[in-house]
């Protein structure tokens, strides 16, 4: 457990003193035999470990140190990790635009569609690049009988999706009939194809193995369609998963 323990930001010594206090509560003395740390550096690294709020310690003789939550602690250090990773991941995905843009390419990790064939090639990266899951809001202004060559393309990737493993949890208006592939998949993959049905006004988007977005721009008029974006961030999509689960919670 010291590697994980490790991944998570401690160092070697403070993992494994954290290892041990998961365990049990210890005085100072038994922590140092059990976790195999020094002596002589032991009170150091707990004042180290207090100041971050990992460990704490008892008001009793001899004091007793100790992990109040483990689960709270793991995922507040997972959680900051996760931060971190991401801050990264956000700076790298700026540069590598930067660097595309200099040189008059395409980027991956932002995507504007404007026309019917860049929107219909972006809208399908939805579906040929998720992995584990898509969650789909479909708002009102879905017409589901236009574009249908499209659309039946972009239903084919579904199903092709569903059959390599990938969950689909899609929002759609109360009164849309699905199409016939849908319909027959929601009814042969309930596990793989769930939709529950609510109205709403929000912004049509899918949210693709909870790290990209893509965004379409659909309004009453077909004719006043905007476009499509296709965003790869991992907190922009944290915020969309979570206006998903509240839709979904109130769907039927």
């Amino acid at each position: 457990m010291i590697n994980e323990l490790t991944s998570l930001g401690l160092e070697h010594y403070e993992a494994k003193i954290v290892e041990a206090l998961l365990k049990e509560r210890l005085d100072i003395r038994e922590l140092s035999d059990k976790a195999g740390v020094p002596f002589g550096k032991i009170y150091s690294i707990i004042k180290n470990l207090k100041e971050k709020d990992i460990v704490k310690e008892t008001n009793s003789r001899p004091k007793l140190v100790y992990i109040e939550n483990a689960s709270e602690l793991i995922s507040r250090l997972i959680e900051e990790q996760q931060n971190k990773r991401n801050a990264v991941f956000d700076k790298l995905r700026e540069f590598a635009t930067v660097f595309d843009a200099e040189k008059n390419k395409e980027t991956k990790f932002f995507e504007i569609g404007s026309n019917v064939e860049h929107n219909k090639k972006i809208q399908l990266r939805t579906f040929t690049e998720a992995k584990k899951e898509v969650l789909q809001i479909i708002n009102v202004y879905h017409k589901p009988k236009s574009n249908r060559e499209s659309k039946t393309l972009w239903e084919i990737e579904i199903e092709k999706a569903i059959k390599r493993g990938v969950i689909f949890k899609s929002i759609y208006p109360k009164e849309t009939i699905l199409p016939p592939i849908l319909e027959k998949l929601s009814k042969k993959h309930p596990d793989k194809f769930q939709v529950k049905r609510f109205n709403t006004y929000f912004t049509r988007c899918d949210i693709i193995d909870q790290k990209k977005v893509l965004i379409k721009l659909v309004y009453e008029d077909a004719l006043n369609f905007g476009g499509v974006l296709f965003i790869e961030n991992e907190r922009f999509a944290a915020n969309l998963v979570k206006i998903f689960n509240d839709f979904w919670a109130s769907a039927d």
